[in-house]
């Protein structure tokens, strides 16, 4: 749009438009959470900037020495609900949420004309947010295959057993694994599929199901469509603790969780040879940017094994 067409720019707020950019949210059907997310970050936005005494500032006015402030606000900012963990200090990858949403405000405002680039490419990279590189626990096939061969000793630890193979190798959460049911289980060609909406991002999943991910569902159910699957104890505490003694009994030293079978399902295909875009699609993320960092793990598993011929050559 040519600047003279565009005459909501002049007269645009910042603030007024993250309540356009929050309502469009809402319009598009956005899940619960990230439109309460998207509202939380429009709050933060209206503090940092009640502070600085700026609140009327225009959005063509924004330059990068205000979105620095305001990440330096946020690096700043204690959460009184959480005062008892790490003093209410956010969490990284809160952080690093909140950067993606404000960097999202801007890119729809390029594209709507309001302004003409987004401030934060202007930011060093010290001055924005970045996950650590925290180690991500997975399940090597070796191991997995160790956990699923353990003699369990009740039903419930049987059926996270099954349920934590089955999310190794689709990728599902605990959540969506807690709610799966036989209905969830399509045949539309020859093969067979789950096929839900994420319960935490609102985002559609299908996955294709392999042998072993057919071979841990149960007998199905004649008339069961609506029967849950995998009858899973309801805390995930309660999950997690089963999954320590089966892993135990494994003997297996890694300290994992029931997410860890997210991980798992990403880094086994990203190992067998799997494209990036196929995982990403298997694990429903928003960006391939989330699911980058499991070829970096590949990558340290690969480096190992080129490693191991250093001795050799000596």
């Amino acid at each position: 749009k040519k600047p003279e067409e565009n005459q909501r720019a002049k007269t645009m707020t910042w603030l007024g438009w993250c309540d356009e950019y929050l309502q469009s949210a809402i319009e598009k059907g956005d899940c619960k959470k990230m439109v309460q997310h998207k509202g939380v970050v429009r709050q933060r936005i209206a503090a940092y900037l009640t502070r600085a005494n700026r609140t009327d500032i225009l959005l063509k006015e924004v330059e990068r020495d205000l979105v620095s402030g305001l990440f330096r606000y946020m690096r700043e900012y204690r959460n009184p609900r959480q005062i008892k963990t790490d003093g209410g200090k956010l969490a990284d990858f809160t952080l690093v949420l909140f950067e993606e949403t404000v960097k999202a405000i801007f890119n729809k405002a390029v594209r709507e004309g309001l302004i003409p680039f987004n401030s934060i490419q202007d930011l060093a990279k010290e001055e924005r947010f970045h996950v650590p590189d925290k180690h991500r626990e997975y399940l090597t096939a070796d191991e997995l295959k160790r956990f699923l061969a353990v003699e369990t000793r009740t039903q419930a630890e049987r059926t996270v057993q099954k349920a934590f193979g089955f999310s190794c190798m689709t990728g599902l959460r605990l959540g969506d694994m807690q709610r799966l049911r036989w209905s969830d289980i399509k045949a539309p060609g020859e093969v067979l599929m789950v096929s839900i909406v994420q319960q935490k991002t609102g985002r559609p999943v299908t996955v294709p199901l392999n042998e072993l991910a057919i071979s841990l569902l149960p007998p199905r159910p004649e008339n069961g469509e609506d029967t849950i699957i995998f009858p899973l104890v309801k805390k995930p505490d309660n999950v997690a603790k089963y999954v320590r003694r089966i892993k135990e009994k494994a003997g297996i030293e890694k300290d994992f969780t029931y997410h860890s079978s997210r991980h798992s399902a990403a880094t086994l295909a990203i190992t067998a040879g799997a494209e990036l875009y196929s995982v990403s699609k298997i694990l429903g993320h928003g960006s391939i940017v989330s699911t980058q960092v499991y070829a970096s793990v590949n990558m340290e598993k690969k480096a190992e094994a080129v490693n191991l011929a250093n001795g050799i050559f000596g």
